[in-house]
């Protein structure tokens, strides 16, 4: 066996069967990035709340019409409540807890759904429900998705980049 680096990480040779394969070691790996991250609070947070970062500041995001770009650039979900200028962890990859203040138009999760940011600051809506559906001419800026339902109360948090919508 042979061992390479490539990328930062090390790799060794296996030969089965005739068929060289490179196994990766985990030299230059250092752990899994971390599912939290703690943040100052930049305003009152509730306990999942979704969230963007400006500095070192957690702040609701939104998805609405005419906010600044940044505030639909969604970073996680809020794993506790904390006051303005408290510490606070927020939920980077991972099962968030999400209770009716964090969802509009609605109560609680429907498990399965996938759910998006909405234009209400720090909140939560699937694609379509009785307050509209996430288009431009709803009054949205971007459409995020952040995560799927596990059950009525835990989402898998899987945030990816924002999609800009234009009228």
């Amino acid at each position: 066996m042979t061992t390479r680096g490539i990328f930062n990480r090390q790799y060794t040779d296996f030969t089965p069967a005739g068929q060289q394969v490179w196994l990766v070691n985990g030299a230059g790996v250092t752990t899994s990035p971390a599912s939290t991250q703690s943040f100052t609070a930049g305003a009152n947070l509730i306990q999942g709340e979704v969230v963007y970062v400006s500095g070192v500041y957690a702040l609701p995001a939104s998805a609405a019409s005419g906010v600044a770009g940044e505030r639909y650039n969604v970073i996680g979900i809020t794993s506790e409540a904390a006051s303005s200028a408290a510490a606070v962890n927020v939920i980077l990859d991972d099962t968030a807890i999400i209770g009716a203040a964090n969802l509009t138009a609605e109560t609680e999760l429907v498990p399965g759904r996938y759910y998006y940011l909405s234009k209400f600051d720090g909140q939560l809506t699937s694609y379509s429900t009785a307050s509209g559906v996430i288009t431009a001419a709803s009054g949205y800026a971007a459409l995020v998705n952040i995560g799927q339902a596990l059950s009525n109360t835990e989402l898998q948090v899987e945030i990816e980049p924002p999609v800009v919508l234009y009228d």
